[in-house]
């Protein structure tokens, strides 16, 4: 099924954003303040792997989809978008409800990687049959029965990527913030209304959960929230593509604006396999742990990944703006993301290396 597209007034995208910030505020803040004081909630919180000796709230996803999905079912009932539009936001509240019972699961009771891989690859699947669909790629054939393949490693890929660089306080928030920011623009300038609408709300829900959760954290996402804000970015990346618009830039755009998750899943993914372990085991060789043990701060490391984020993010409106030179254009800015990348290793191995020499 195509979802269809219908304008919309710019006053409901601001409206839209300002009211997920006001209600990812007063909901984190609620959570903070409830969780935080002793009480057999409280006791019973400290007793999951989610909080692993912290002294912080977990589940503090619940105010970030909670913001998310009131917003835009608000809207909606309001009169304030197209009534179309109540399939596409049926199938977004579907799967993010999914993928939100999975991750709350599997901070409570600790679910087996291998399980949890499954749960998502179903949820995929069932999103794939609803329209979330990639059937070609710029002008090449249809990918026929690879078409769900495809879609599955697409939805799945990027939710785990945000999932797992939720390792430090702030980082996956911040980069869901960013990478949302970046798409409103770049979608605006397509005349792409939903997927702008979308990335709109879900940037002001991560913004005001930003604020509690920027380092030290008094609350953290878990796998309840970066599981289904994983998803709902993937969800918006794939849009445009059920609507028509399958140029590779389409492709290439998401990608760029989550290079960072994605480059450190996929180096995670390889490391561990390289090594005989699961591509599922945890590690602690990932981007923020290794900025770490050169002697960043937390807060200095975060704002060091949080700039990288967004030069790659700015660099991403490049080819937005000078879309007619897209057919020349790509191959010359995948080259310069590649240099940008292989860059970004040496310096981060030269630091590596000069922190172990000037170790007493």
């Amino acid at each position: 099924m195509i979802f269809g597209s219908h304008p919309i007034h710019g006053d409901v995208y601001l409206a839209g954003y300002l009211l997920a910030l006001f209600l990812s505020i007063v909901f984190t803040f609620f959570l903070v303040r409830t969780i935080s004081r002793p009480n057999a909630l409280t006791r019973f919180l400290n007793r999951l792997p989610i909080s692993a000796g912290k002294n912080v709230s977990p589940f503090g996803g619940v105010a970030v989809i909670l913001s998310f999905l009131i917003t835009l079912w608000g809207l909606y009932f309001s009169g304030a978008v197209d009534p179309v539009n109540s399939h596409l936001f049926l199938v977004l509240t579907l799967g993010t409800g999914l993928m939100f019972v999975l991750g709350m699961y599997d901070d409570i009771y600790h679910c087996p990687a291998k399980w949890k891989l499954t749960a998502q690859v179903f949820i995929a699947i069932i999103l794939y049959f609803a329209g979330f669909q990639i059937e070609r790629i710029g002008g090449f054939p249809e990918l026929g029965h690879l078409s769900i393949v495809f879609t599955i490693l697409w939805i799945v890929g990027i939710t785990n990527s945000i999932n797992l660089i939720d390792g430090m306080d702030g980082l996956a928030t911040g980069v869901v913030f960013f990478s949302c920011l970046t798409l409103v623009f770049i979608y605006l300038e397509r005349n792409i209304m939903e997927a702008s609408f979308l990335s709109v709300i879900l940037a002001g829900s991560a913004l005001g959960f930003l604020f509690f959760n920027f380092p030290p954290a008094k609350i953290i996402l878990g796998d309840t929230g970066s599981l289904p804000l994983g998803l709902l970015v993937s969800l918006i990346t794939l849009l445009p593509l059920n609507q028509g618009n399958t140029d590779e830039i389409y492709y290439l755009i998401p990608v760029i604006t989550l290079l960072i998750p994605i480059m450190d899943t996929s180096f995670a993914f390889f490391r561990r396999i390289f090594k005989g372990v699961s591509p599922f085991a945890k590690d602690t060789e990932h981007f923020h742990h290794r900025l770490r043990k050169i002697g960043l701060s937390p807060i200095n490391t975060i704002c060091m990944l949080f700039g990288i984020g967004l030069y790659f993010d700015l660099s991403a409106m490049v080819p937005v703006f000078n879309i007619d030179l897209i057919p020349k254009f790509i191959p010359i800015y995948f080259i310069f993301i590649i240099a940008n990348i292989a860059g970004l290793i040496w310096w981060l191995r030269h630091l590596e290396k000069k922190h172990r020499h000037d170790r007493p």
